[in-house]
């Protein structure tokens, strides 16, 4: 399939504007597969699918069964995360810092909370602007106005919460079963004893999996920023450094796919607790038909309780391209799933070779 790419109106009429994303161009191959017909309404996001006359619709990873409530409460993390409190399911302790709120209101949060904290903005995406690991004053309050200063976000507030200490998960799932399930681990490298941190980064870039953001794969070339340069110099370590045979070095705090870690999928390994808790956890979403949920825990092979694992966030438009092609392990064919959510009569058509 060619590059497929958003248009927009102007006065010199259609022009390109950005790629679709690839969990959508995923589910269009799926649907060709189908003998679905499919087109992007130009000037939108909005992607239409006819099967037998029938044609329904989706955006980015957003399916029509989702209802604007599912949406508005995923928008904002705290009404998110004090729905999912409702329901009995553990989050993170933590409190939510409004625009207007002045620096003494700020601060009243930060004596409040247990440290280390996070930092992150209301309706952020793609981990920016989110500063975690807080400790001191002068970091937490540089971390609240990089969270206030999310982009194209105006009424942007920022939440700060208590940080769990425990592995990150991303669990793919509907309101009636849980698709994939992936360990994020963060931006690394693993050294060889001979190559230096940089030359290793280069390497790993250039595995078929990685492409720059919006450039069609499924994980993230590692950026060689200031943020990361700051990260190994607090390992007393720098991009020459030349790490020993089998020795990983994380290179971010984070452990976003979007900032260059790794998918690994678990689906198989995780207790059946986990999923349990995900299933509890989207039903708590009034309209929310399909998620993404970011998951932590002291060892996801165990049964879970309320104090072994936190609730993160829980998405509306996850993106599920890492659990078809995951960094290591399974291919969970999420978007045949996102296709069946809103075909389910595709369930029993023939299903393609694969």
């Amino acid at each position: 399939m060619s590059k497929l790419i958003y248009q927009y109106y102007c006065p010199d009429g259609l022009k390109k504007r950005r790629r679709v994303t690839n969990s959508s161009c995923l589910v269009i191959k799926e649907a060709e597969k189908y003998g679905l017909q499919w087109q992007i309404i130009p000037g939108t996001p909005i992607v239409t699918l006819t099967y037998k006359g029938q044609t329904k619709s989706y955006y980015y990873q957003i399916p029509s069964t989702t209802t604007a409530l599912g949406q508005y409460a995923c928008n904002n993390k705290k009404i998110a995360s004090n729905l999912l409190r409702k329901a009995g399911i553990s989050v993170p302790h933590g409190y939510r810092i409004s625009r207007t709120a002045v620096k003494k209101d700020w601060l009243k949060v930060f004596n409040a909370l247990k440290k280390p904290l996070v930092v992150k903005p209301t309706h952020g995406t793609w981990g920016k602007n989110i500063t975690v690991h807080v400790t001191d004053k002068q970091q937490y309050l540089q971390a609240v106005e990089l969270a206030l200063a999310y982009p194209g976000k105006r009424h942007t507030g920022a939440i700060v919460e208590e940080m769990f200490q425990g592995q990150e998960y991303r669990i793919l799932l509907t309101r009636e079963k849980v698709i994939g399930i992936v360990k994020r681990v963060s931006a690394n490298v693993v050294g060889n004893g001979q190559d230096s941190i940089k030359k290793l980064i280069k390497q790993k870039n250039q595995q078929e999996i990685r492409d720059v953001k919006g450039g069609g794969k499924s994980h993230i070339k590692i950026r060689m920023d200031k943020k990361l340069k700051k990260f190994l110099t607090a390992q007393k370590l720098s991009l020459t450094s030349i790490p020993k045979k089998d020795q990983q070095v994380f290179l971010r705090r984070v452990s976003n796919i979007s900032q260059g870690g790794d998918a690994i999928d678990v689906t198989d390994l995780v207790h059946s607790s986990v999923k349990k808790i995900a299933l509890q956890a989207i039903r708590a979403i009034p309209g929310l038909a399909f998620t993404g949920l970011d998951f932590m825990t002291k060892d996801v092979t165990k049964k879970q309780n309320p104090d072994s694992y936190v609730v993160i966030e829980i998405n509306d438009s996850p993106g599920f391209d890492i659990h078809d092609y995951p960094y290591q392990g399974k291919n969970r064919h999420a978007a045949r799933e996102f296709l069946f959510l809103i075909f389910p009569e595709l369930k029993k058509a023939k299903p393609p070779d694969f």
